[in-house]
């Protein structure tokens, strides 16, 4: 059974340019950075402190419109 979720516009674009680089579908980058992403956050190498750092750098990125 399907199930969906609604992403950032500037998020999808983003995965879109990503996939479309690295010959993947969408959902297969999706599920890539997702994988990433466990692995990174399950790894122990990073505090949750520097996770939320990272990620809020990436937030503040300014998106190509």
């Amino acid at each position: 059974m399907p199930r969906y979720i609604t992403l950032r516009p500037d998020l999808y674009e983003h995965l879109r340019r990503e996939a479309l680089v690295h010959d993947r579908t969408i959902k297969a980058q999706a599920l890539h950075w997702l994988a990433i992403g466990k692995a990174v956050e399950t790894s122990g190498l990073y505090t949750q402190a520097e996770l939320s750092s990272l990620l809020a750098r990436f937030d503040a990125e300014p998106r190509p419109e």
